[in-house]
């Protein structure tokens, strides 16, 4: 199959896209660049799309499809998206022309589309308009040359993105990716179709040599019975198919999703923590302005007199030391009535005692006694006018411990003060973190995870439905047949067909099979740059057409994991496995690559470019920025084999996607 034109109309940036994809023999290599975001991709959607056909879930969907600017200048009345594509293929040894046209309308509001096939000249035109029985007769012969050339579903192997391809190098993937080529691309379908085929007819002669009826339908209903567990397997085995296609369409959007959920929940954990700081900072300023408040209204005794009572509080202190020496002295004397009490006594005594001594005076005694008590005192009471209750206000003033709450509201002043000239700030930082929040609608991710699960589900299924036919196998094999007496040659030709089916298929595969290891080994020694001239094997362990396993060696014996390679490492791996399965095959498509160099180092490019790309396919399309086939060294590697050579430009104003026919201002050589 070749591309030779692919024409593209209102269709998301391209306005009116014509362009010539025609290649020769020794220059197989289409090379077309462009900036980011002026419709590489969408050229390579174009191309998908005129084959195999646009999906609209509604009018909105087709607005969004068609191009800007022709809707501001035009509208959408009476307009179309049209996708056209010329290709020629191979058809009984004679190269066949073919143009597949594509128009889509909206008609009562719904999207309508309009196909017109011409194949050398025999014309089919059909669509939504047309009567049910015409569209599927004209629908059939349009798939089947499109599916004799490149199905559908082997066309995301041989028109891809370079970058999406290691998230294929995963064991179950590339195991499946393998065994869906060997048995598709390189044409075994049809040897297990006739195999099946084989055993059902040959079930259906088995019934016929059954003894009675009972048996026969005892038979006939375990065989139907079968077949409807291969019916459900094989749905099962495409719900499968599709679970795993899915997952790896979408994995890269999961893990950017997850990333994003996960970054947004540190975002808004942030956010969360700047709101509480603020919140603080609110409720700070409420507290200072109460107590600025309740400072004013108590100032006298909160702060005038606490600070009176520290300005006067040496001289207090001075009479109450003064006065507790008072004290002090006059606890060492007698009061009046104690003096008199003892002295009565003393005389007393001693007139009871000492008669001689004759009457005392004691009047007299008492006076001079008191005399000689007030003579002996040598501190005077200089503040002998205070009470004692005067006394016990002047402890209390010098005893109370009084802090000035003034300090303290100041302090909070200061504090607040601060914080408000980082406020602006801080808003900003909460403002900029809410921005930052992706916003994202992460449904995806929960159908992811359910895909997940219905992968996992499917898996234990299929293992059941296979236990389920095994043991109506053996059931089946269990019954005796009537043994004609005349020999039945179509009956004995027909026992052995499924065994020889089986067995050719099977030694088909293992030819295959020795053809893949032996290439990929060569191929990733030339172009696996990390273990370049060092692959040892490479080893596919099965060769049945259910399970197959792909395994690389070191030529020192120990396995090279694929899950250990870097990104780069595994689109090479790829790359290689497709460049052998397209040569192996029974198919010849377009090989369409975006992205080219994906996430390849600097040495691994010019490896792909020099060894790679020159011999990948009969036509090789290659959609790059002028980073990953740069113009300074990388255009010259291939030159010699480019056919032809274009840049996408965008046009701003027009909002539209502009071509020249050079790679950044290069052209292919000449000679």
């Amino acid at each position: 199959m070749r591309i030779k034109r692919i024409i593209a109309r209102n269709y998301k940036t391209y306005r009116d896209l014509d362009l010539n994809l025609e290649v020769q023999s020794d220059r197989p290599i289409i090379l077309i660049g462009g900036a980011n975001g002026c419709g590489k991709t969408t050229l390579f959607d174009a191309i998908y799309h005129a084959l195999y056909g646009l999906k609209f879930r509604g009018v909105d969907e087709y607005k969004q499809m068609f191009n800007a600017g022709a809707m501001l200048e035009n509208g959408f009345e009476g307009q179309i998206i049209l996708l056209e594509v010329h290709f020629s293929g191979m058809v009984l040894g004679q190269e066949a022309h073919y143009t597949l046209a594509r128009s889509y309308t909206i008609i009562n509001n719904s999207v309508r589309e309009s196909v017109t096939f011409n194949m050398n000249g025999s014309k089919y035109t059909y669509g939504d308009h047309s009567p049910a029985k015409t569209k599927a007769e004209s629908e059939e012969v349009v798939n089947k040359i499109i599916n004799a050339n490149l199905p559908a579903e082997l066309s995301n192997y041989f028109l891809f993105d370079a970058m999406k391809t290691s998230e294929l190098v995963k064991e179950e993937q590339i195991n499946k990716l393998i065994m869906k080529n060997v048995n598709a691309v390189m044409g075994f379908n049809k040897y297990n179709q006739f195999q099946k085929a084989a055993e059902t007819l040959l079930a259906e002669k088995k019934a016929e040599r059954l003894e009675n009826d009972k048996l026969r339908e005892e038979y006939n209903k375990l065989n139907t019975e079968k077949q409807e567990c291969e019916k459900e397997l094989d749905d099962l085995l495409k719900q499968y198919t599709s679970a795993i296609n899915y997952a790896n369409e979408h994995n890269a959007e999961y893990e950017q999703l997850k990333a994003g959920r996960s970054d947004d929940e540190v975002v808004r954990d942030k956010i969360k923590q700047m709101e509480s700081n603020l919140k603080t900072f609110a409720n700070n300023e409420a507290t200072y302005r109460k107590d600025a408040d309740t400072l004013a209204r108590d100032l006298e005794t909160k702060v005038i007199y606490p600070k009176l009572a520290n300005v006067i509080r040496t001289e207090v202190e001075v009479i109450l030391n003064e006065k507790k020496m008072v004290e002090r002295a006059h606890a060492n004397m007698l009061t009046d009535s104690q003096l008199d009490k003892i002295t009565n006594d003393i005389v007393r005594l001693i007139e009871q005692r000492y008669i001689e001594a004759g009457k005392i005076n004691v009047p007299l005694i008492i006076k001079e006694l008191k005399e000689v008590q007030r003579n002996e005192m040598i501190i005077q009471d200089s503040y002998a006018y205070l009470s004692q209750h005067d006394i016990g206000v002047l402890e209390n003033l010098v005893k109370t411990a009084v802090v000035n709450p003034f300090l303290a509201v100041a302090e909070q002043r200061d504090r607040i003060n601060a914080e408000i000239e980082e406020l602006p700030e801080k808003q900003k930082q909460l403002e900029d973190l809410r921005r930052a929040v992706n916003g994202n609608d992460y449904t995806m991710l929960e159908l992811y995870e359910q895909n997940t699960k219905r992968i996992n589900e499917l898996k234990e299924a299929i293992g059941r439905k296979k236990d389920d036919i095994a043991k109506l196998k053996k059931k089946i094999e269990g019954y005796d047949y009537d043994i004609p007496q005349v020999p039945d040659p179509q009956y004995d030709m027909l026992c052995r067909l499924p065994e020889f089916f089986k067995k050719l298929s099977s030694k088909l595969l293992r030819a295959k099979k020795i053809s893949i290891e032996n290439m990929m080994r060569d191929q990733l020694n030339l172009n696996l740059v990390v273990y370049a001239g060092y692959i040892g094997k490479v080893e596919l362990s099965a060769i049945d057409s259910e399970d197959i396993s792909f395994k690389i060696y070191h030529k020192n014996g120990n396995e090279i994991y694929l899950s250990q390679l870097n990104a780069g490492a595994k689109q090479t791996v790829m790359q290689v496995l497709l460049k052998v399965l397209y040569n192996l095959g029974d198919y010849d498509p377009p090989v369409m690559i975006d992205t080219v160099m994906g996430v390849l180092d600097k040495e691994s490019r010019e490896v792909i470019l020099e060894s790679y790309f020159p011999d990948l396919a009969s036509q090789t399309i290659l959609l790059s920025t002028d980073t990953e086939i740069t113009t300074e060294h990388d255009f010259e590697k291939i030159q010699a084999y480019v056919a032809k050579t274009y840049t996408l430009h965008r046009d701003k104003e027009n909002q539209c996607t502009t071509i020249s026919d050079d790679y950044f201002g290069l052209k292919p050589s000449e000679d």
